[in-house]
C-alpha cells in the first residue's frame, strides 16, 4: 500500500505545478479582456478569450489526467503493464 502512495505523489505534484503556473496567466487575461471590454478594446478581445479557453481547457485536461493516473495506480494497471 505504502507504494502506491508514492507512486501517486509525482501525478499529484506535477498536476499542481501546472495549474499553479497556466492558472494566474488565463486569470491575467481573462481580467484583461475584460479591462479591454469596458475600454473598448474590441479588436483584441476575442484572441484574449480564445487564448483564456485554451488555458482552462490545459488545466482540466491535466487534472483528468492526473484523476485517471490514480485511478490506474489504484487498480495496480501500472504493474500489468510492465509485463509487456
Amino acid at each position: 500500500m505504502e507504494n502506491r502512495s508514492r507512486k501517486k505523489i509525482a501525478p499529484v505534484v506535477i498536476a499542481a505545478l501546472v495549474v499553479l503556473y497556466i492558472g494566474p496567466l488565463v486569470g491575467m487575461v481573462a481580467y484583461a479582456a475584460g479591462l479591454l471590454g469596458a475600454a473598448g478594446g474590441w479588436g483584441i478581445l476575442p484572441f484574449l478569450l480564445l487564448y483564456a479557453l485554451a488555458g482552462g481547457a490545459v488545466i482540466v485536461g491535466v487534472l483528468c489526467a492526473a484523476a485517471q493516473r490514480l485511478r490506474e495506480i489504484d487498480g495496480g494497471e501500472e504493474d500489468e503493464a510492465r509485463k509487456y
